[in-house]
């Protein structure tokens, strides 16, 4: 999505911002309105969280939002290269209730037995974008006009997201605030290219396990089932 207001993001450090050739600012990162984060509260809307608030974190329980930055873009087809349109999650596809829509490069933790034999470590930070192909999730048209916020932690985190998908927020320790970049947890996002190799053989893992449990005569179905 192109940001209508592109030389802020450009200049005052914009997390999930990737500039163009003609200097336009896409908003590659970032959670979209409408997207419900996990709070001690209950469940809120991201664009209903402030400064003060508290998220509930994968490994380091309720945390105060420090700061959130946010951006309205304005997209549309013919504006935006497709290799920046957001990613549609489909019900369930990581553990969430319902469609998730994902910027291109939000990081988002996954958990495999894979990821431990690849990686030494059963979770794995991967870009939305590797996710694309794999148990549905693809690519779709931006809306004319959206709101992609980022919230920033006293450290780096991972919150919940629609249910059971964990996502990635960062710590700004540029800010110069109390607390920032402090004992931080240390996420490593894989680079795109690994994590999409990673990605690959989860998805030859899940045709595995469908033709393990399909009938004798039932492969074509599996395969079927596992298509995007």
């Amino acid at each position: 999505m192109r940001s209508r207001q592109r030389a802020d993001i450009g200049r005052n450090g914009w997390h999930g911002a990737e500039i163009g050739p003609e200097g336009t600012a896409f908003v590659t990162e970032g959670l979209l309105e409408g997207t419900q984060i996990a709070t001690p509260e209950g469940w809120r809307a991201v664009e209903r969280l402030s400064p003060g608030d508290r998220v509930l974190t994968f490994d380091g329980g309720p945390q105060p939002v420090i700061a959130v930055q946010s951006a309205l873009v304005e997209a549309g087809q013919a504006a935006w290269p497709q290799a920046h349109w957001p990613l549609e999650v489909p019900d369930g596809a990581l553990g969430n209730r319902g469609v998730l829509r994902l910027l291109p490069c939000q990081p988002v933790l996954l958990e495999s037995d894979l990821a431990e034999d690849m990686f030494g470590d059963p979770f794995a930070l991967v870009p939305a974008a590797a996710l694309e192909n794999w148990r549905g999730i693809a690519r779709a048209a931006p809306r004319p006009q959206e709101t992609a916020h980022i919230l920033i932690l006293p450290t780096d985190a991972v919150i919940y997201a629609a249910g059971h998908a964990l996502v990635y927020c960062p710590a700004d320790s540029s800010a110069g605030l109390p607390g920032f970049g402090e004992d931080p947890a240390g996420y490593v996002p894989l680079s795109l290219a690994t994590a999409r190799e990673f990605v690959a053989c989860l998805i030859a893992e899940d045709i595995g396990a469908a033709l393990r449990g399909a009938a004798p005569d039932g492969s074509q179905a599996a395969f079927r089932a596992l298509s995007p």
